[in-house]
C-alpha cells in the first residue's frame, strides 16, 4: 500500500474539519441572500464526456434517462469545447460518463482542460479500456499536477462483478487496466490517487464486506461506497409538481421497492469499514447515512430531512454541451454551444431553480443522492 500523508494518524480528521469550515464559509452568502444567485463561476464542473459505453450493466439507467435526445455520438468537438469552457486557472473539472474512454478524442479533451490550467478532481472509468498508452497518458497528466484521482468501478469479487456488468471477463480486464495505471504512475513518479468505487444493490450487498479483500489484492488505497440512489414514482411526481414542470427529466433509479434491507446494509458497512481499517485502506460512503437514518433511507417513501446546496457550487455539463441544474434533476438551464458558462451559470432559470431548492431544502427525489446532506433524525 502506497504511504501518503492521508494515511498518517490524525490527518484525515484534520482534513475533514478544514474542508467543512471552508464549505460553510462558501455557502454562507447563498443562505443569507436567498436570491438563487451563485458566484460568477462555479467552483467545479462535472463534464459528462460521453454517454456511450462498452458495457451494458443491469443496474445502469444512463442509456434510458441521460441520452434524452438520442444524440449518442454528438459530443462537443474540441474547438467548441475550447470556446465554451471559461478561462479560469484552478477551476476543478471532473469527468464521468458513460465510459469516458469510449470517446476517441478523450486525451485531447484532457489536454485542453490542462492547457486551460484547470485541475481534474476525479475521472471515473470502468477500467476495461485502460491500455498501456492511456495509462501512461494519465500518469503524465498526474505528474503535471492536473489529474488527481482516478476512480475505477468494481462491484465485487470477479463472478459478481462480471454478472453485474453482463460480460464475462470484465473484472479481469478492469483489474488489468488498473494495474497498468499503477505501473505507469510508479514509473513516472506521478502522485495519482487510485480508488475503487462500488454501489450497494440487492445483488452486490451480500459480498460488500469482501470489497476490502478485492481492494487489497488490487493494491488500491481507497474504497468509495455509494448507497443505492433511488426515488419512488410518488417522489418523482411530487418533485415535478414543485418544479412546476410535469415533464422534468429525473435521472435516478425509480422504483417502488429497492429490495435492500437496511439492517443488512448497516452490518455489511460496519464489517467493511473494520476490514479496511485493519488493512490500512481508506474507506468512505456516500451519502453520509448514519445508523439512525439507515432504516428511513432504505424505506421507500420514508421522509428524510436535510439539504443540498450542490447547484450553488457545481455545474453539470452534458456531452453535447447542455448545462443541467443537477445530476438528478435534468432540467436544462443553458447550452454551451449557444452561450458561455458564465452567462448560463447565473441566468434566471438557474437562479429560479436554486431559489426553489432553498425554499424546499430538499426535493423529494434528492433524498437519496450522493450529494445530499442528511440530518440526523430526532
Amino acid at each position: 500500500m502506497r504511504r501518503t500523508a492521508r494515511n498518517l494518524p490524525g490527518v484525515l480528521p484534520m482534513l475533514r474539519r478544514f474542508r467543512r469550515r471552508r464549505y460553510e464559509r462558501a455557502i454562507a452568502p447563498f443562505l443569507a441572500a436567498r436570491d438563487g444567485r451563485a458566484r460568477r463561476l462555479p467552483d467545479g464542473i462535472v463534464y459528462e464526456a460521453t454517454m456511450r459505453c462498452n458495457l451494458r450493466c443491469e443496474f445502469c439507467y444512463v442509456g434510458e434517462l441521460l441520452n434524452i435526445e438520442g444524440q449518442w455520438r454528438q459530443e462537443l468537438p474540441i474547438d467548441m469545447l475550447r470556446r465554451a469552457f471559461p478561462e479560469r486557472k484552478g477551476l476543478q473539472v471532473s469527468l464521468t460518463g458513460g465510459e469516458v474512454f469510449v470517446r476517441k478524442d478523450i486525451e485531447q479533451v484532457l489536454d485542453l482542460f490542462r492547457a486551460k490550467r484547470y485541475t481534474c478532481g476525479y475521472l471515473t472509468t470502468n477500467g476495461t479500456l485502460l491500455d498501456n498508452e492511456r495509462a501512461r497518458a494519465l500518469a503524465r497528466l498526474a505528474a503535471a499536477g492536473f489529474l488527481r484521482h482516478v476512480s475505477i468501478s468494481i462491484d465485487g469479487p470477479p463472478p459478481l462483478h462480471d454478472a453485474a456488468r453482463g460480460v464475462t471477463g470484465t473484472f479481469a480486464r478492469a483489474a488489468a487496466g488498473l494495474r497498468r495505471l499503477q505501473a505507469a504512475a510508479t514509473e513516472s513518479g506521478a502522485p495519482i490517487r487510485i480508488s475503487v468505487n462500488t454501489t450497494i444493490s440487492a445483488d452486490s450487498l451480500g459480498a460488500l464486506d469482501r470489497m476490502a479483500d478485492v481492494a487489497g489484492e488490487l493494491g488500491v488505497e481507497a474504497i468509495g461506497v455509494n448507497h443505492l440512489m433511488f426515488a419512488t414514482p410518488e417522489e418523482v411526481a411530487e418533485t415535478r409538481r414543485l418544479l412546476g414542470d410535469p415533464r422534468a427529466e429525473i435521472a435516478t433509479f425509480v422504483t417502488a421497492q429497492p429490495g435492500v434491507n437496511a439492517e443488512e446494509v448497516r452490518v455489511k458497512i460496519e464489517a467493511l469499514a473494520a476490514r479496511c481499517h485493519s488493512r490500512g485502506i481508506h474507506f468512505d460512503a456516500r451519502p453520509k447515512v448514519g445508523n439512525t437514518a439507515m432504516e428511513a433511507y432504505y424505506s421507500p417513501g420514508a421522509p428524510l430531512a436535510g439539504r443540498c446546496l450542490y447547484p450553488f457550487l457545481h455545474a453539470r455539463v452534458g456531452f453535447s454541451g447542455k448545462v443541467y441544474f443537477c445530476p438528478f434533476i435534468r432540467v436544462e438551464v443553458g447550452d454551451l454551444s449557444q452561450a458561455p458558462l458564465e452567462e448560463i451559470w447565473n441566468n434566471e432559470t438557474s437562479a429560479r431553480l436554486r431559489r426553489t431548492l432553498l425554499e424546499q431544502r430538499l426535493f423529494p427525489v434528492c433524498r437519496r443522492c450522493c450529494k445530499v446532506e442528511l440530518e440526523r433524525p430526532c
